[in-house]
């Protein structure tokens, strides 16, 4: 049987997995870290779920996942759109401007990343606009921040080799135990 990754259990991309015996059991807590605030969401589960199950409970309780985003930075990025094409004073609409030039000329949507030294945060320091407003913007207009691809290949790599050292592992614990056995 091959070994699937749990990202709860092994604490990637942000989440992770509480247990506790008690009186009545095992209790289980799911986490949720936001990338954009220090928020945590808690998830109690009766039994341990799959990891895409945990996430549709978070997402049913407000969080978007990957990135990971609590419901107050959604309401808040929400606020800030809506009041952005209303209360827009003439700077305002300069810097949006700006800000779409640069993001036209800096981002590929396409691959989803910004041309060598351009980045949200440079793109808000040129314009005035918060870096919020530059992501929010962005991911509306031009879409998500991708990873590169030789990113995607180390991570795929690693998996590999995660899995590698993991059946390595077991098959040498199954020779120590016919030794043990034979000793």
């Amino acid at each position: 049987m091959k070994h699937r990754k749990h990202s709860y259990r092994e604490g990637l991309r942000g989440r992770g997995i509480e247990t506790h015996s008690g009186v009545g059991g095992v209790s289980i807590t799911a986490k949720l870290h936001c990338s954009k605030c220090p928020k945590i969401g808690l998830l109690g589960c009766r039994a341990m779920m799959p990891p895409e199950q945990m996430d549709q409970k978070f997402r049913q309780s407000g969080w978007r996942t990957d990135p990971n985003i609590c419901p107050d930075c959604i309401r808040k990025a929400k606020e800030e759109k809506a009041e952005m094409a209303t209360n827009a004073s003439p700077a305002a609409m300069k810097a949006q401007a700006q800000m779409f030039t640069l993001l036209s000329q800096h981002f590929d949507g396409e691959v989803g990343q910004y041309g060598k030294g351009w980045s949200d945060a440079k793109i808000a320091a040129e314009t005035g606009l918060s870096p919020d407003m530059v992501a929010a913007f962005r991911t509306a207009g031009f879409g998500e921040l991708k990873d590169a691809p030789e990113i995607v290949q180390l991570r795929a790599d690693i998996t590999a080799l995660e899995t590698l050292v993991a059946e390595q592992i077991a098959s040498l614990r199954a020779d120590l135990a016919k030794i043990a056995k034979g000793a």
